[in-house]
């Protein structure tokens, strides 16, 4: 039995198993849309996509870490109410299931049993219909050709926590599924998980969620680059928010913030990107005070997410006093859940 963890994610799909981590697109595109792709072996630069058909759906579809969207449709699977039952969200599932599987390239002559741990929003983990749902989109056969390689994974059971709880897990438990001794364990602690469709604020007490310090708000990073891309419209740009979601990422670390629409003429969007990003952060912090609105019996607030690193840490920390940024937070909570199967003895 493998132990799988997926994070499915409104922006992004983290994916942990035993053989490592990855970290796709919630988003792909149908194969017709890139036309006749036998010329691309003559690019210098290669794609890291392969291509999925799932036997759920008639069409074959185009996915990875390297998925180039500029002039496609894109089959993005963002949603809130019913997301969990859309067709989207079921393919996304069994491409995720199948790339890990993958990886396995010795049994995938064959079916492959696993248990999945996956994370749903605060609000969510509290509706039974949602969890049924998760339940039938995780559980049962999932067949999928990936680049014509046949691959079956069979998911015998599927855990859902809390989403921002995984990152409270990777903190406590070892790579080996051992509890190591912090005082976070006892301690009455924040999360702020910024996801790319929800911020999720929650508080546990001695790891026992407090109902009364929590929020969670549908203006995750989607949000951000929304108002990025309407203040760049209004100057007569022409710029779509998966190219926004691309710039922003890829120029975080150094704050600089610069786009070519055509590889030839390069434009600085820095002091726009920058502008926004500041509310983005001001108004998070100010949802976060007022959702635990005194720190005195507080041990910490960690931000986590696929999101966090768009906050302005400095901004932050002034307004959020005993804030810490999770280290490596896009994949914080997806460790947090194969830390927990493993704990739970949930690989054999």
């Amino acid at each position: 039995m493998k132990l799988f963890a997926v994070d499915l994610g409104n922006r992004q799909v983290k994916m942990k198993s035993e053989k490592g981590i990855k970290v796709f697109p919630s988003y792909y595109v149908e194969a017709s849309e890139y036309g006749n792709r036998d010329i691309l072996k003559f690019a210098k630069e290669k794609t890291n996509t392969s291509d999925y058909t799932s036997v759920r759906d008639e069409f074959t579809y185009v996915w990875g870490e390297g998925l180039e969207v500029k002039g496609k449709l894109v089959t993005d699977t963002i949603g809130f109410d019913g997301r969990y039952n859309t067709l989207y969200y079921k393919l996304l599932v069994d491409f995720a299931l199948a790339e890990m599987a993958r990886d396995y390239s010795d049994e995938i002559d064959g079916i492959i049993d696993v248990t999945v741990v996956t994370g749903v929003p605060t609000d969510d983990f509290n509706k039974e219909e949602v969890l049924t749902q998760i339940s039938k989109a995780f559980k049962g056969d999932h067949s999928v050709t990936i680049d014509g390689v046949s691959i079956t994974v069979r998911v015998k059971d599927v855990y859902a926590l809390p989403q921002p709880v995984g990152t409270v897990i990777n903190y406590l438990v070892d790579g080996e599924g051992n509890v190591g001794d912090t005082p976070l364990s006892n301690s009455y602690v924040g999360v702020v998980d910024v996801g790319g469709g929800t911020v999720i604020i929650d508080a546990l007490d001695s790891m026992n969620l407090d109902s009364t310090a929590h929020a969670q708000m549908e203006e995750g990073a989607f949000t951000l680059y929304s108002n990025i891309r309407n203040e760049l419209i209004k100057e007569g740009h022409r710029i779509n928010e998966y190219d926004i979601e691309a710039l922003v990422r890829s120029g975080n670390d150094l704050e600089k913030y610069l786009w070519s629409p055509n590889g030839i003429t390069t434009l600085d969007f820095t002091n726009i990107i920058m502008r926004e990003r500041k509310k983005y952060t001001r108004k998070i912090a100010s949802v976060v005070n007022s959702t635990y609105k005194a720190y005195d019996h507080m041990f910490s607030v960690i931000v986590t997410g696929g999101a966090a690193n768009l906050l302005i840490k400095d901004e932050f920390t002034a307004a959020v006093r005993i804030a810490e940024f999770s280290a490596n937070s896009e994949v914080a909570n997806v460790n947090g859940f194969y830390k927990f199967g493993l704990a739970e003895g949930l690989i054999e």
